[in-house]
C-alpha cells in the first residue's frame, strides 16, 4: 500500500507560489534600481554634452571677437591679439580631443582640418611679424576661417 497524504500537492503549489512572488520582488526592486542608476547616468551624461558644447560655442566666440579686434587693430597690440585668437583656437582643438576621448573616435565638435588652418595662419602672421611684413591678407584669411569655424555653431552663437 502507498502512503498519501492528503493536502501535500497544495502545500507545494503555495510554496511555489511564495517563491515566484519573491522572485518578482526582487526582480521589480532590482529593475527600479537599473532605471534609476540608467537615468541619473543619462542626465550626467546630458550635462557633459551640453557643458562642452557651450564651452566650445564660448570660445568660438571669443576667437570671432578677438579676430575682429586684430583686423581692426592699428598694430600695437597685434601680437596680443595673435596669441589670444591662438589660445581660443587651441582650446577648440582641446575640446574636440575631449570629445573624440568621450563619445569615440570620429566625434568632433568642430572641423579638425580647420583647426589646422586656423593654427597654420596665425604661425604665418607670427613669422611675418617677427620678419616686418604685413600681415593684412594672413588677419583677414584668418577672420575668414574663424567665421567659418564659428557658422559650423549654426545660431547657438
Amino acid at each position: 500500500m502507498y502512503s498519501f497524504q492528503t493536502g501535500a500537492g497544495r502545500r507545494r503549489q503555495k510554496q511555489l507560489t511564495r517563491l515566484l512572488l519573491l522572485l518578482i520582488f526582487i526582480l521589480a526592486i532590482a529593475l527600479g534600481g537599473v532605471t534609476f542608476s540608467y537615468l541619473k547616468t543619462r542626465n550626467a551624461a546630458q550635462a557633459t554634452s551640453q557643458a562642452i558644447l557651450s564651452r566650445a560655442v564660448s570660445e568660438a566666440s571669443e576667437a570671432q571677437s578677438a579676430v575682429y579686434r586684430l583686423t581692426q587693430s592699428s598694430g600695437t597690440n597685434t601680437t596680443t591679439l595673435l596669441s589670444t585668437v591662438r589660445s581660443h583656437v587651441y582650446a577648440l582643438e582641446c575640446l574636440n580631443a575631449l570629445a573624440a576621448n568621450i563619445y569615440g573616435a570620429g566625434t568632433a565638435l568642430t572641423d579638425p582640418e580647420l583647426l589646422n588652418e586656423c593654427e597654420a595662419t596665425l604661425t604665418e602672421c607670427e613669422t611675418r611679424l617677427q620678419t616686418g611684413s604685413v600681415i593684412t591678407t594672413q588677419t583677414t584669411l584668418l577672420r575668414d576661417k574663424i567665421d567659418l569655424l564659428v557658422q559650423g555653431f549654426g545660431g547657438m552663437i
